[in-house]
């Protein structure tokens, strides 16, 4: 099953729209959607939706060896997973192109921008390291998925807490929570993607949803931070971009990355305050109450088939039909075999009782003709005697 495409009269009426300034949703082409940014009471957890697009992230970590080339700095490994629940487009445990692209641009923000301090993730060198795992799991996709991916693993970083660990001359002791406070990692930025749909008249589209993007020419993500640098650039497409757009893109990604930057670090504080205080934490139990995992729903499909006539079903007489309303299924099912059993074991007496018949017919026949064959004997018996 693939998504549905978008017809030639659908297509006419996006690029009409943009060149008017407005959109499907209400926004202007130089408008976002709604960020909202949730972590769960598990540390390192976290859910972003971005309009209609859920992608929620988990880090966790783990004791390895490290690389022969870098043995006193720990890593960082990426997996995404997009399953068929956020769109039919995606196939259950094989990435498509989208999903490539988006692993591919995660790897590179976190393993080679310097997002966290690698070196303090070395416990011994050349021996053992911390490993820094992000699970990516795209929930629902209704475009800007690099944007929300992000923007989910970026807080999950920052919500994540390694376990504080004694190094000993022979082994290593991992404390507990409850022994220990978990040590938050060493992060020297956030970086905040942002995605420009390109058209082919040259046209800038801020945050496309997934039918807006099935209309554009290109896009142009741009990865920024809050100290105004800039960690990545990923044109897909084959449009040629001016140097004027990309520079009036990577403003607009700047000015982006400082307001979510700013709302990461505010749901963070409340979070920790929340734990110092040791109130209570719902996480993600609020949004089934909410309805917001939830929201879509999907009519069944109605099948309607063309009308046949039989001709053989016009022989048939009509029957009164006895229904029987019982809310016990389990009952249900127990007459309904029944009633096929009586069925069955009637139509078994009747081809009993045929057979028995027949055979019955057939001795009598037997027994007759033996009769006749007797009394012919005895009368030619007679005769001859009579001759003497």
């Amino acid at each position: 099953m693939r998504v549905e495409l978008l017809s030639n009269c659908e297509r006419a009426f996006f690029l009409n729209s943009f060149k008017q300034n407005v959109r499907v949703d209400g926004r202007k082409c130089d408008e976002f959607r709604e960020v909202k940014v949730i972590v769960g009471s598990e540390l390192g957890s976290c859910l972003v939706m971005l309009g209609e697009t859920k992608v929620s992230a988990q880090v966790s970590c783990s004791l390895v060896e490290p690389s022969t080339t870098r043995g006193n700095m720990g890593t960082i490994e990426v997996q995404v997973d997009m399953s068929p629940m956020a769109s039919p487009d995606y196939e259950d445990g094989r990435l498509n192109s989208k999903g490539l692209e988006l692993m591919r641009i995660l790897e590179l923000l976190y393993r080679d921008c310097g997002v966290v301090d690698l070196e303090s993730l070395c416990l011994r060198t050349f021996k053992q390291v911390w490993q820094i795992r992000i699970d990516v799991h795209v929930l629902a996709s209704d475009g800007s998925l690099v944007d929300c991916a992000c923007i989910a693993s970026s807080t999950a970083l920052a919500h994540f807490r390694r376990p504080d660990v004694s190094v000993l001359p022979d082994s290593i002791i991992i404390h507990s929570n409850d022994e220990k406070i978990p040590i938050p990692l060493n992060i020297y930025h956030i970086p905040i993607c942002v995605t420009f749909g390109i058209t082919s008249d040259g046209q800038n589209i801020i945050d496309p949803t997934d039918k807006e993007e099935q209309c554009l020419g290109g896009s142009l993500i741009v990865a920024t931070n809050k100290r105004h640098e800039i960690c990545a650039l990923h044109q897909s497409g084959k449009l040629l971009l001016s140097e004027q757009l990309i520079v009036q893109c990577v403003d607009r990604a700047i000015q982006r990355a400082v307001d979510v930057s700013e709302l990461i670090y505010s749901v963070i504080t409340d979070d920790n305050l929340k734990r110092s205080n040791r109130q209570q934490i719902n996480g993600f139990s609020e949004l089934i109450s909410l309805n917001v995992l939830t929201s879509h729903q999907c009519e069944a499909n109605e099948l309607i088939a063309p009308a046949v006539k039989i001709d053989a079903l016009e022989s048939i007489p009509n029957i009164e039909e006895i229904v029987t309303i019982d809310d016990n299924q389990m009952q249900i099912g127990s007459s309904n075999r029944m009633a096929k059993q009586k069925n069955e074991d009637a139509q078994l007496m009747e081809q009993v009782q045929s057979i028995t018949f027949l055979k019955e017919s057939k001795e009598q026949e037997n027994l007759f003709s033996e009769n006749s064959k007797e009394s012919t004997r005895s009368g030619r018996s007679g005769r001859a005697f009579t001759r003497h």
